[in-house]
């Protein structure tokens, strides 16, 4: 939306997923951040990330993903429904047996789901030893925390102009490495924190 009397603001790279841009970049690279609210129901942006999601997979356009992404989701999940249970104290129950079943439904539950999107779109995942030289070059580059380095250079290494993530650190990059598509409540301050 242009301001009255204004320029429209740059982008810097970053675009919201809950607009409709007219195409989306092929590949398209998935951060676990992102793919955690679109597959879990219960999360605050699962409506907002599986209806992006959605239309990436109507799109045709392929996926790329780092080989870390289902082991992140998976400890996502597993916390998630810890949290559920226990609040600010599920780092204590961990272990706890009540939680355990319910946390384990839910992790083959979403890992289940993981795999069924897979299997209805192009998908080409990043093996880890492909790009550990790379990200440890953005995190001295760039200061970026090191799983977003590892998705980062997964998602460059694929030839991805952009990846899909609610993590903001991924700003840190410049926008000639990669675009960045997030919720609306984040465009803001990934436009800042992107390097000028």
């Amino acid at each position: 939306m242009t301001p009255p009397g204004g320029r429209r603001p740059l982008t810097r790279g970053v675009f919201t997923i809950e607009e409709q841009e007219p195409l989306l970049p092929d590949p398209i690279a998935l951060d676990t951040s992102f793919v955690v609210e679109a597959l879990i129901a219960t999360q605050p942006l699962h409506g907002v990330c599986s209806a992006f999601l959605t239309r990436i997979a109507d799109s045709g356009v392929s996926i790329t993903t780092s080989e870390l992404l289902p082991a992140e989701l998976a400890e996502a999940t597993f916390a998630n429904a810890l949290k559920e249970r226990w609040r600010g104290k599920w780092r204590e129950h961990r272990t706890d047996g009540r939680s355990r079943p319910r946390a384990g439904r839910l992790l083959n539950d979403t890992l289940e789901r993981y795999n069924t999107l897979l299997s209805s779109v192009d998908h080409f995942p990043i093996p880890l030893r492909r790009v550990t030289s790379p990200a440890a070059v953005l995190m001295i580059d760039y200061g970026i925390a090191s799983y977003d380095a590892v998705h980062a250079a997964s998602a460059i290494a694929a030839g991805a102009e952009a990846i899909v993530t609610l993590d903001t650190g991924f700003a840190l990059l410049p926008s000639a490495q990669l675009a960045i598509y997030t919720d609306r409540s984040r465009v803001a301050s990934c436009r800042q924190k992107r390097p000028r």
